[in-house]
């Protein structure tokens, strides 16, 4: 126990905290509230490639909120409180000072509300948002009612060769930067760069590219038209699916008025490039102003709202949908709409799964009623014999989505397998797959979820999108997903002087991998083909790692260790469990591989 610790607890457990933390808070309150405000920028604000290792023990965020109810109990404000931290946040330079302030001023109201008014014990504030050891790190389970009457299961495979292919645009991540300077800095101190007001460029400080850079910076505007018009000369899609996240990283500098404006000028530039086409669109954890807060129904009362966004999106996509499904946007996000006769998307507001949604600490249980209404549409394309394809921003399979609802969502899912027919995803700006299993054995694919890689180029990777060849378009549609084919340019040769993006191919799923389909049973069969022949995982490292030119054969070793841990996203739908991928250990462990026979 260090020095620091002890001086904690004792401040904690004498008479005299009270007192001291009314009369001059910084004294106890500073280190612990210190630690609290560092590690919810960390974990609230930034990607995870960008966060620190969480360094905040349970007991320090404990003492710290116990300290902050006290304070708050004595008469502080919320503006006592927002100054505390900024003045803290600044003297420690913990970050620069427009961040410090902007991200206090613009989460503090907020945040304070949630922590003022949750039934959840500091406890499991501390577990649940942190991810830390303490006893309590779950919020209460529930369940929602979900039909039984089940079909026997069935997963059509397309006849051979298919009638009719269509083609679908999986845009996500585009995240544009309408302040982007090229020229400016693009290695700076703050969380993300390429603008002139963060820092310019200069010896051993590179500068932001014309059409973009990689590091922690997002596109310029007209990368982002770029892309879409490459994409719709290149794929001439029949329905354009759009997974979410279109504003920038600049989430301590931004309102509600800059992230519409961010939406609004992407809305338009993709109907100016795709204008008889089907678009469907989804919400990011980044729509919202600050980043991740989507207030749940139980606090509209007391003046909080989601209307500002729900109201306007609701506007921008009325071209591309009726007003039936428009009236669910505006009540929470999400919809349902038949673009083609036989298919029905339906398009859910994954922010309620988010685990750093602090609403959630208000209600958590199905906060609007989204998952209720998501058997309901099931259940009545099921009735109507339709296929179903479900978008989404954040996959269900990963930390970023709340336990029970991802163990709901998994349950419809497994309810209702013979309907769906394919989910799409974004959020985490790479490129994958999970198949969904049944949940009496965890053995049988039942459905499977695509993430597709980012426009932007915040994660270093090249700007990129993927299309995907249906079974569509014909009386006997299946609406199953046949193939992908993922596209990606090369910023550094675009930057070059004259130079300009250009979209290729990067790889193709059924020639990279040797599958006939995308079906669960296809992407279950891969994954286990990844444990037995070699060189198939390192296929996929290339294909997938589109920030480097290549992928050497021989750079580092993927033992049986290491496989078991790379393929277990794979079979992972279900954040609150990993039987499915224990199972795939255990066959890893079964299958005697030996340590030379997989590089990546």
């Amino acid at each position: 126990m260090t020095p620091s610790t002890i001086c904690r607890i004792l401040l904690i457990t004498t008479g005299l905290w009270l007192n001291l933390a009314v009369a001059t808070p910084v004294v106890p309150l500073g280190r612990e509230l210190l630690a609290v405000h560092r590690e919810t920028i960390l974990r609230v604000f930034l990607p995870r490639d960008l966060r620190a290792a969480v360094s905040l023990s349970c007991l320090e965020c404990r003492s710290a909120l116990g300290a902050l109810s006290l304070w708050i109990s004595a008469g502080a404000t919320v503006e006592d409180v927002e100054n505390f931290a900024i003045n803290e946040c600044i003297t420690l330079n913990l970050f620069p000072g427009d961040v410090c302030f902007g991200m206090v001023k613009l989460a503090g109201p907020e945040v304070l509300y949630v922590f003022s008014n949750s039934d959840y014990s500091h406890d499991t504030m501390c577990g649940w948002m942190f991810g830390l050891d303490c006893v309590h790190t779950e919020l209460d389970p529930w369940t929602i009612e979900i039909p039984g009457g089940k079909p026997e299961p069935n997963h059509p495979e397309p006849v051979q060769p298919t009638p009719s292919v269509k083609k679908i645009l999986h845009l996500s991540d585009l995240h544009v930067d309408l302040l982007y300077d090229e020229g400016s800095a693009a290695v700076c101190d703050h969380p993300y760069c390429c603008r002139n007001a963060f820092g310019t460029a200069g010896p051993g400080v590179p500068a932001a590219g014309h059409w973009g850079t990689l590091a922690y910076c997002d596109i310029p505007l007209h990368t982002l038209e770029d892309l879409l018009s490459q994409a719709a000369e290149i794929t001439t899609p029949d329905l354009v699916y759009i997974t979410g996240d279109l504003p920038p990283h600049d989430v301590w500098a931004q309102n509600h008025a800059t992230n519409l404006i961010a939406i609004e000028t992407t809305m338009e530039l993709v109907r100016k490039h795709f204008p008889d086409v089907p678009v469907l669109n989804t919400l990011g954890n980044h729509a919202s102003a600050p980043v991740n807060s989507f207030v749940v129904p139980a606090a509209y009362g007391d003046g909080w709202s989601m209307s500002w966004l729900y109201d306007r999106v609701a506007d921008l996509w009325a071209e591309w949908l009726p007003e039936s499904a428009l009236v669910d946007v505006r009540r929470g996000g999400f919809y349902q709409y038949s673009p083609v006769s036989g298919l029905r998307v339906i398009s859910l507001n994954m922010n309620f799964c988010n685990s750093i949604n602090w609403w959630l600490l208000i209600r958590n249980e199905d906060p609007v009623e989204q998952l209720k209404w998501f058997v309901e549409t099931l259940a009545n394309a099921e009735a109507a014999g339709e296929a179903v394809h479900i978008i989404g921003h954040i996959p269900t399979g990963g930390g970023d989505c709340e336990h029970t609802w991802s163990h709901v969502f998994n349950q419809i899912v497994y309810r209702y397998e013979s309907t769906i027919r394919g989910i799409f995803f974004g959020h985490t700006h790479g490129d994958s797959w999970s198949v969904y299993y049944d949940m009496d054995t965890y053995t049988r694919p039942v459905a499977v979820s695509f993430i597709s890689p980012s426009g932007t180029t915040g994660t270093y990777h090249h700007p990129a999108f993927k299309v995907f060849e249906v079974d569509g378009g014909h009386e006997d549609a299946t609406w199953v997903i046949l193939d992908a084919t993922a596209y990606s340019t090369n910023l550094t040769e675009a930057n070059m002087a004259g130079g300009s993006p250009v979209y290729t191919v990067r790889y193709n799923t059924q020639e990279s991998y040797g599958v006939t389909s995308l079906t669960p049973t296809s992407m279950h069969e891969l994954v286990l083909d990844m444990v037995t022949e070699e060189g198939l995982y390192q296929q996929y490292l290339w294909n997938v790692n589109n920030d480097i030119a290549e992928v050497s054969s021989n750079t580092t070793i993927c033992d049986a260790s290491c496989l078991k841990t790379a393929l277990c996203d794979f079979v992972t739908s279900d954040s609150s469990d990993r039987t499915a991928c224990h199972k795939l250990q255990d066959y890893i462990d079964s299958s005697n591989i030996t340590s030379d026979e997989f590089y990546i």
